[in-house]
């Protein structure tokens, strides 16, 4: 068989529509390369492989589909080996690519932020060098050398008499990890927000404000709540991990748990992976969810699962620092892939485009959307 026949029978395996004489093809190519190849992989190593190769493959594939055919997953752990599925090689060469120079495209976002003191001060803490920035009321803010922002509380009873608020703000394109006073950890996403006293030691609970998304590592004191307000929502915490999503060009503020507890508007429980969801109505809403793709940003990667592109591009909007625009109604068509976060754009809206469903033009920081 040629590559195009090899495509075309992988490509109706995909969708669930071989027939049983086109598996046996299928799997007589496979023993044919076997033969060639021989890899003597495990089960645990052909899903791995499977996992490599579909994050390679084009985005738009079925997500609901779980069994994988054992022969096809052996085929496509040798595709792996030989450098990459022929669905992908031809695929990719039919995609329309951008085909920048390194000066038209544009890199990935990285630790910026401004920090906001209780008496007005306004650092930037992109340009400010590492170690203790300010110090307010007897606390020590240090800049950290792997872009962290750490309170140090020297004398508490100055501290707790003088307390006022600071505000860490990140830009589009920008990301930043503080440590609270409490030794609370926070990641902002970009273009967010957080506002929080510079001490919490005479305040009877740790209560902050988000604007954006946030994910949240809550120092255990059960004497102290920790509360987030976020736009209408407030949640409750004694302790623990959870990410908070309130965007304003969202549909709904999402707050995921990872584990512990929440405590919704005073009266709604979430459990480690139950995900809230409050649209503009009110009406709360709670589903299990996806951790890892809840999270995604804050480990370094964009995770799309059956995301539409209006969805998608708000993301890279903000950590690329980029203006959306679309020619004619956008794509309906859904998404899903695993893709790096600090990919230079052109990487991923080549890797959307491979599906021919939807093409991009990149003209200065304007990126527009076409079918």
């Amino acid at each position: 068989m040629d590559q195009q026949e090899i495509k075309s029978l992988l490509e109706k395996y995909r969708s669930g529509t071989c027939s049983e004489q086109e598996k046996a093809i299928l799997e007589s190519w496979y023993n044919q390369q076997a033969a060639e190849r021989p890899l003597n992989l495990t089960e645990e190593r052909l899903e791995l492989n499977l996992k490599e190769v579909s994050s390679r493959l084009p985005l738009k594939y079925p997500a609901r589909q779980k069994r994988v055919w054992p022969r096809i997953a052996a085929a496509a752990s040798i595709v792996l080996v030989l450098g990459a599925s022929l669905m992908y090689y031809q695929v990719r060469q039919s995609g329309q690519q951008l085909n920048l120079t390194a000066e038209q495209d544009i890199a990935p976002g990285g630790n910026k932020a401004y920090l906001t003191l209780a008496d007005g001060r306004k650092i930037s803490l992109t340009e400010a060098a590492n170690g203790q920035i300010a110090s307010q009321a007897g606390i020590a803010i240090t800049k950290m050398a792997d872009g962290q922002l750490v309170y140090s509380i020297g004398n508490s009873e100055q501290s707790a008499a003088a307390a006022g608020y600071n505000t860490i703000e990140t830009p589009k394109g920008g990301q930043y990890r503080v440590q609270l006073p409490d030794g609370t950890e926070v990641w902002l996403n970009a273009e967010s927000s957080l506002r929080y006293p510079a001490s919490f030691e005479a305040l009877k609970e740790r209560r902050v404000e988000l604007s954006g998304e946030g994910y949240f590592e809550v120092a255990k004191d059960r004497a102290h709540p920790f509360i987030v307000k976020s736009g209408d929502q407030e949640v409750k915490v004694l302790g623990t991990h959870f990410n908070i999503s309130n965007y304003a060009d969202e549909p709904a503020v999402k707050t995921t748990l990872l584990e512990g507890s929440v405590q919704l508007n005073g009266k709604m429980l979430l459990k480690p992976g139950q995900q809230a969801s409050i649209p503009a109505s009110g009406e709360i809403s709670i589903s299990r969810v996806d951790i890892e793709e809840a999270i995604a940003w804050k480990n370094g990667k964009f995770i799309f699962a059956d995301e539409n592109i209006q969805s998608i591009m708000r993301k890279l909007s903000r950590w690329y620092n980029v203006e959306v625009h679309y020619e004619g109604a956008p794509p309906t068509e859904t998404f899903t892939a695993s893709i790096g976060r600090f990919d230079r754009i052109s990487k991923i809206l080549d890797k959307l485009s491979y599906t021919n469903n939807v093409h991009f033009k990149l003209e200065g920081r304007r990126v527009t959307v076409m079918k």
